[in-house]
């Protein structure tokens, strides 16, 4: 699995809708498993992204499909790494010429 980490911003119609913040994550997570992948962890954060999550998926294409299923809700924007372990690093790095 690869490992992504999703920097989000709640839009206008999220904040409107606060009340529907838990059934949404719920939602969300639904739509990752659906395609293959895992919610590892959900933070909720203050200061320029308002959450955090940390999501698996087997691809960059499953990955690519959860964020255009997510994106649907019409209550994020995001930004999307994929992130690798320190290990996975040395394993790439001792490969090397």
């Amino acid at each position: 699995m690869l490992t992504f980490i999703l920097l989000g911003r709640l839009t206008n119609l999220a904040i409107d809708q606060a009340r529907e913040f838990e059934e949404r994550d719920k939602r969300a997570a639904h739509v990752i498993e659906k395609a293959g992948g895992r919610l590892v962890s959900l933070y909720y954060t203050f200061g320029q992204y308002d959450f955090v999550a940390i999501i698996e998926a087997p691809s960059q294409d499953i990955m690519t499909t959860i964020l255009f299923e997510i994106g649907r809700f019409s209550t994020v924007s995001s930004e999307t790494m994929m992130a690798m372990t320190p290990e996975q690093l040395y394993a790439v790095v001792n490969k090397l010429p």
